[in-house]
């Protein structure tokens, strides 16, 4: 087995089924994402989107973090002290982990075993940007969205990953870049 095999994932178990529930994002969320990877430059990194979720479980976006971390072409890591800093910058302390969001050095955006096991929380969406972060809509076609269910990570189409995350004209998110 070579090296790169160890990196791929087995099937999923079982069929993703589409919660009702629905992750509200602002198009400036997006674009302050996507300019937070991109000055990584070739390197993978980690940013996370912050906000409330109500009683049925939709969010809205409202921040866009990019924690200290450690970054690679292969891959990144972000420590518990870091996520904690982070944590524990956020105006609201009622705010969930929305989505963990990262890149991919080339057009790959299915999660590998290392994605799986470093998502910080089951409860968000992991999202992959491709080309580190050089992407360019539209929403979501060339954006790996997961969700975690019967524990596995599942890759969600375009249309479920349109009704899953929907991009609304909202502005108001606050965006920091802590690296």
């Amino acid at each position: 087995m070579d090296d790169e095999a160890l990196l791929w994932r087995p099937a999923a178990p079982c069929p993703y089924v589409p919660p009702a529930t629905v992750l509200s994002l602002p198009m400036s969320a997006v674009q302050a994402t996507v300019a937070l990877l991109q000055r990584a430059g070739p390197r993978e990194c980690g940013v996370f989107w912050y906000g409330p979720r109500d009683p049925g479980g939709h969010g809205l976006v409202q921040a866009v973090i990019a924690p200290l971390q450690a970054m690679s072409r292969g891959n990144y890591h972000v420590s518990p002290a870091a996520m904690s800093t982070m944590v524990s910058r956020l105006p609201d302390e009622q705010w969930k982990p929305l989505a963990q969001i990262h890149s991919h050095p080339g057009g790959g955006i299915e999660h590998s075993r290392y994605d799986d096991e470093m998502i910080a929380s089951k409860r968000a969406l992991s999202i992959v940007f491709p080309f580190y972060g050089r992407w360019a809509g539209p929403w979501p076609h060339g954006v790996g969205i997961h969700e975690y269910q019967n524990d596995y990570w599942h890759l969600l189409s375009a249309a479920h990953g349109a009704h899953r995350v929907q991009l609304t004209s909202e502005s108001h998110h606050t965006t920091e870049d802590l690296r």
